[in-house]
């Protein structure tokens, strides 16, 4: 090696190496944001809830004594709650009362209030947009109460109310929107918004009112958007027709009641797998939504008297199946259309694709009164792929 490179080389490696450590920000200087939650308060202010993780506390086991709650649970998320006229203000004044900056980049959920979200998000959303440590993928949360209460809820699986709702997102028993998603709900043409609705339940039936019989819910109801305003809900088994027509059915069961002549009973499936395409039909103007639903089930319990085995009985099945399935979906676009008047069944958007042009020239201007008067067309075609492990259904003998 020349003599001028041996002279050179050694501090640039030496530099190399410590500039890794200049931007860093020790986990001791910041306080991380696991969950946000926005309310509207009385006098109109914004009140922006934050729960922060103390990392210490969130992957140590319960100490208890004599079956009791620990300590330690109760206090693995802090809550914190300020007001202000924009909730960068709130903010503001959170951060003036700790001793860490705070910290969203592991931001996992955003929680709006009926409240604020009836009056509007998007000047609450565009705090999200422009803070560089915002995550697009957070999920979007719309609940009945305060969205404060939602964060003060102490789970029992987990450390963190977050991580409650992060992991029945992932699940997929109900609709999941990420904020990236919703803001693009919002921009698009012909296509309004919707967001999950989270809210505590009653972990038993007995009419417990015990905040220890409680659980937190997510993806049991929707929260249905025009623009930016909230304007109604959707129920749990609306719900699931929506997201069989959106194609985001990924788990559930479907239960049928098998006739009388048939012998009677139930019979339950699991959904395996699903998919929806939409059509639009265009016609002198006209406007026609086709809707073919088709699903592959598999059978989990048989409590009627049908034999499994039977092909005809497969059959029956099958009919059944889909004319529950099409029932839930007739359901949910009948109040979607009629009631809410809200296409966040993507009906305008399914138009703008097939044709751009006739959809600005057309349609565009006057969709929201054209919406509620669209036909849909629905069809469901349903396979039954498994019955069981058993070869023949065991029926008990008649001892009369």
């Amino acid at each position: 090696m020349p003599f001028f490179l041996k002279r050179i080389v050694p501090p640039l490696l030496v530099v190399s190496f410590l500039t890794g450590c200049w931007g860093r920000t020790e986990v001791n200087d910041i306080a991380i944001v696991t969950a946000t939650g926005m309310d509207l308060t009385e006098n109109g202010s914004i009140r922006l809830t934050l729960l922060i993780a103390v990392p210490r506390l969130v992957g140590t086991s319960s100490m208890t004594g004599g079956g009791g709650e620990s300590k330690l649970e109760t206090t693995a998320g802090w809550v914190v709650s300020e007001q202000g006229k924009t909730v960068m203000e709130a903010y503001r004044h959170i951060q003036g009362k700790l001793p860490r900056e705070i910290f969203f980049s592991h931001n996992r959920v955003i929680v709006i209030g009926e409240k604020l979200a009836r009056k509007g998000v998007m000047p609450i959303l565009d705090f999200f947009e422009r803070n560089r440590q915002s995550q697009l993928n957070s999920y979007i949360l719309v609940t009945r109460k305060e969205a404060a209460e939602m964060l003060e809820f102490k789970p029992k699986f987990e450390r963190l109310a977050s991580e409650i709702m992060k992991e029945e997102m992932k699940i997929g028993t109900g609709t999941s929107v990420r904020l990236g998603r919703f803001l693009s709900m919002l921009m698009d043409e012909g296509e309004e918004p919707y967001a999950p609705q989270i809210t505590i339940v009653p972990s038993k039936k007995d009419g417990s009112d015990s905040k220890k019989a409680q659980s937190l819910m997510t993806g049991k109801g929707t929260a249905v958007f025009r623009e930016d305003r909230l304007i109604g809900w959707l129920n749990d088994k609306e719900t699931r027709g929506l997201m069989w027509v959106l194609n985001e059915m990924r788990e559930g069961v479907i239960t049928v009641n098998i006739p009388k002549e048939s012998g009677g009973g139930y019979v339950s499936a699991e959904i395996g797998s699903v998919r929806s395409k939409m059509t639009p039909v265009i016609r002198n103007g006209d406007i026609r939504m086709k809707l073919d639903l088709s699903a592959s089930l598999n059978v989990s319990e048989n409590a009627s008297d049908l034999m499994l085995g039977e092909l005809n009985n497969i059959d029956l099945l099958r009919t059944l199946f889909a004319d529950v399935i099409k029932q839930r979906v007739e359901m949910m676009c009948r109040k979607v259309q009629k009631k809410l008047r809200s296409d966040i069944l993507g009906f305008g958007q399914a138009v703008y694709r097939r044709d751009p042009r006739a959809w600005r020239t057309l349609y565009a201007q006057n969709w929201n009164s054209m919406f509620p008067d669209i036909e849909v067309e629905i069809t469901a075609s349903v396979k039954v792929l498994q019955t069981g492990l058993v070869g023949k259904d065991v029926k008990w003998e008649d001892r009369a």
